[in-house]
């Protein structure tokens, strides 16, 4: 069988190592003919991992938004504040997609994207990667099996490990909700999209979180802007650029952040990356306004009570959930890969191991990058979300947010009338 064709439209860290490496991994499955990307180096790495001709590299979407499809699909892995633009302009141009989350960085642009894919009848798969992640299936397959019983409550805690959020979410991309929107539609909604897939649907939810740890009030004004120019902190200062960084080039020289910083992988290069970028910056000198930590507690359909917490100063980064049902209790650690299931009758405990599947977010871009391949060679059976339902989802994120800062609680029900 011929692989699928596909465009990458956006190289950068989740083009090129997430989708661009499934191509790699599965010749006979994906290969990609064309590649759009602002960045010079970002896209001549890309163009040659795929031998990918120049006449088939572009600097910006609207290029090959002008021709006839250049593939049978296309990859949109740009950041959320261009999907509105790029995804509506290249849906018309022909285009089934895969579309990186989040979908857009409004409600109403969300479902203007969902409402225009309908309506041109075109695939618009959205990357809910976890639905595909062994350990969430998993987790899934639990509850559903009834062996918890009636769910009473649950406990979902979203643990950035300290770099990690530093990294991304003060130093990064998503830093700044102007350019990004609020972390918890950023980051979590993943999470709430998992929520949605396992327990339904949510009918009230309020939140609240703010921004204490990295403001400029933090530190004196004997801190310089960069890390490069001689803080006087930095043997203490769990943040210091250069150590966070050189140690993750040396755990792993495809780490995405390294890849983030530059794409010359070595000490050298990485250094140089540091003194003339972002990710060079003082965590208590950025432009960053995110929270930091944000909780919000929601009612689903049947009175389950769910609590979902996020945090960007663990120790390690993974997912930690309780479950409480009527028959027995889940502990589940994304982290390590296991599962405690207590039962209550017997009193006796089962601990399950569920090994991470190959690729980044512990198996789930291979499923999810599969399922898309699978649905453009007209077997949508692996689709696991619609783009309609994705948006469900990305509203409470946007409700949260509102409740956050209002101080309000939210009735699902009435907030998405007000935004359609």
């Amino acid at each position: 069988m011929r692989p699928v064709e596909l465009v990458m439209v956006g190289a950068g860290n989740r083009g090129y190592l997430a989708y661009g490496a499934f191509a790699e991994r599965n010749p006979n499955e994906a290969k990609f003919v064309a590649v759009v990307e602002p960045d010079d180096a970002r896209r001549a790495r890309f163009a040659n991992a795929h031998r990918i001709p120049a006449e088939r590299q572009f600097r910006s979407w609207e290029e090959i938004a002008s021709r006839p499809p250049l593939a049978a699909g296309l990859v949109n892995a740009t950041l959320e504040r261009t999907h509105r633009a790029s995804t509506l302009g290249l849906l018309a141009a022909g285009y089934d997609m895969l579309l990186e989350k989040p979908i857009a960085i409004t409600p109403r642009e969300c479902l203007e994207i969902a409402s225009a894919a309908e309506s041109a009848g075109r695939l618009l798969q959205i990357a809910h990667v976890l639905r595909y992640a062994p350990f969430f299936v998993a987790l899934r397959d639990i509850i559903v099996s009834g062996r918890l019983g009636a769910i009473v409550s649950v406990d979902w805690r979203e643990n950035l490990v300290y770099w990690h959020f530093a990294h991304s979410y003060v130093r990064g991309n998503w830093g700044n909700s102007q350019r990004g929107g609020p972390i918890i539609l950023t980051k979590c909604c993943h999470d709430l999209d998992l929520l949605v897939w396992i327990f339904g649907r949510c009918e009230r939810l309020s939140s609240s979180g703010s921004l204490t740890h990295f403001t400029r009030q933090a530190v004196g004004a004997e801190i310089p802007d960069r890390c490069t120019d001689g803080c006087p902190i930095a043997d203490d200062c769990p943040y210091f650029a250069p150590r966070v960084y050189l140690d993750r080039l040396r755990e792993n020289a495809n780490s995405f952040a390294v890849a983030a910083v530059t794409v010359d992988r070595t000490p050298e290069g990485v250094m140089r990356g540091l003194e003339t970028g972002p990710y060079g910056r003082c965590v208590y000198r950025c432009d960053n306004d995110v929270v930091d930590h944000q909780v919000v507690l929601m009612r689903f359909a049947g009175g389950l009570s769910v609590s979902l917490t996020m945090q960007g100063s663990s120790h390690v980064e993974g997912r930690t959930v309780r479950i409480d049902g009527t028959r027995a209790t889940l502990l589940a650690n994304e982290s390590r890969g296991e599962f405690e299931i207590h039962d209550h009758r017997s009193g006796t405990s089962e601990h399950i191991s569920k090994p991470r599947g190959v690729g980044g977010h512990g198996g789930g871009d291979e499923g999810l990058t599969r399922a898309f391949v699978g649905a453009l060679r007209g077997d949508r059976a692996g689709v696991l979300t619609s783009a309609r339902e994705s948006v469900m989802s990305h509203l409470m994120a946007f409700a949260a947010e509102q409740s956050r800062v209002s101080g309000e609680a939210v009735d699902m029900e009435r907030y998405r009338r007000s935004v359609s």
